[in-house]
């Protein structure tokens, strides 16, 4: 009769990996599912096993920094660290065979277009999202609004709010806000009306 052991919890198989890393340096342990596999060190498999998770994180790394050079270029950031190779993806975010040169020009191009004319930010009511904005992406936020104000227009030197330009000096208490009820308003009007 096969003699069997219970499984192993999660505690106690960091502690079979620590008690050997610590007693038993010429031993490498290996997690399985109920079980830790206790074999002898070999530095060249170690070498190609941490080099092979560096390579991994170092592609999810790449994977999940996408937006981040989106929020490089809208603020006009420095552009030297990004490797084109990583944009030869699918929308899945897949590898994919791409014309490296032609990759490199299109990439250029765009890098000196966005020097060239800063992109212009427009939004609804949009204190609150720049605020969450910087805070995600900048950094830690200002110590007071006006300190905000100037770090964000450093940013972005055009920041077009719509609700605001919809209600400024409209004379009313309680102004039509909503971007339904400005859309509606603007619908009926057969021109725009410029004023200074």
């Amino acid at each position: 009769m096969q003699q069997t052991f219970p499984e192993l919890s999660r505690f106690e198989k960091r502690l079979v990996h620590q008690l050997v890393r610590a007693e038993f340096p010429e031993l490498v342990t290996i997690s399985q599912p109920t079980f830790i596999k206790i074999i002898p060190l070999d530095e060249v498999r170690e070498t190609n096993i941490k080099y092979g998770r560096k390579l991994k994180v170092k592609e999810q790394i790449i994977k999940q920094t996408g937006f981040r050079w989106v929020v490089e270029a809208m603020a006009g950031g420095d552009f030297n660290k990004l490797d084109v190779k990583s944009l030869a993806r699918s929308h899945s975010g897949d590898a994919q065979f791409v014309d490296l040169d032609d990759l490199r020009a299109r990439f250029g191009r765009a890098r000196e277009n966005l020097k060239a004319r800063r992109p212009v930010l427009v939004g609804h009511n949009m204190f609150t999202d720049l605020v969450y904005f910087y805070r995600c992406f900048i950094g830690e936020l200002p110590q007071t609004v006006h300190e905000f104000q100037r770090a964000i227009h450093g940013l972005f030197p055009v920041v077009v709010d719509t609700k605001y330009m919809a209600t400024h000096n409209c004379g009313d208490i309680n102004p039509a806000s909503s971007l339904e009820q400005i859309e509606e308003r603007l619908r009926r009007q057969k021109s725009p009306v410029i004023g200074s």
